[in-house]
């Protein structure tokens, strides 16, 4: 067992493993420990697992250009036999076993979920809805932000939250208020159908007993 650290200790500490993750996208990437398990991005813009004991190399998921840069989600079933990697891609949200490395297919739509729809918009016009951000897990919902940018013709930057099983959409909370919302009234008529962005492209945290989700949105162009 390795001595307990100390004001006194602490000057005779020493490297335990390094692991070379050979790829500067790392350098933004926040790891997440799960048990024995670091998840951490590296090399050919690769999921890595590796054990936190040892330094040794469990798994690779690579050629994922395109994640998220700031980090990934880590959700477990009750019983802890489902393990998974919620992240985000490009315009999709993914997941992957946690254990193996593997994409799960059973996910969305053949292992995705493409984040362009639902947006009261035509999907193929949207160029952008990845946030830098990973989302936030609550039970079994991953909640997401948007990064649509806020320009005019921007789409909007709604918040979504998606069963991390099923990758259906749960619900959305439109950041442009629609009739019958609160604030819709303090908007141009039907604003909702053509101003875009009012975006939450940063980090959100969730008050986990009371089931709120709280988030700063950036305003639009309007």
């Amino acid at each position: 067992m390795a001595p307990e650290i100390t004001k006194e200790t602490v000057g005779q500490m020493q490297v335990a493993w390094a692991y070379p993750s050979g790829d500067d996208q790392s350098y933004f990437f926040s790891p997440i420990v799960v048990d024995s398990m670091m998840y951490v991005l590296g090399k050919n813009y690769s999921l890595i697992a590796v054990n936190v004991l040892t330094g040794k190399e469990i798994w690779i998921h690579a050629n994922l250009r395109g994640i998220t840069r700031r980090g990934i989600n880590y959700w477990e079933s009750q019983n802890k036999k489902d393990k998974r990697l919620i992240f985000t891609l490009n315009n999709s949200l993914q997941a992957i076993d946690a254990v193996t490395g593997k994409s799960i297919t059973s996910f969305g739509k053949e292992g995705y979920v493409d984040m362009r729809e639902g947006l009261d918009r035509n999907p193929t016009s949207i160029r952008r809805m990845q946030a830098m951000m990973p989302g936030v897990i609550y039970k079994d919902l991953v909640i997401v932000g948007s990064a649509p940018g806020e320009g005019y013709f921007s789409p909007p930057g709604y918040v979504r939250a998606y069963n991390v099983v099923t990758g259906k959409l749960e619900w959305t909370f439109h950041t442009i208020p629609h009739p019958g919302e609160f604030g819709y009234d303090t908007w141009p008529k039907d604003a909702y159908k053509y101003v875009g962005a009012v975006n939450v492209w940063s980090e959100m945290s969730v008050d986990q007993e009371r089931g709120i989700v709280f988030f700063a949105a950036w305003f639009s162009n309007v």
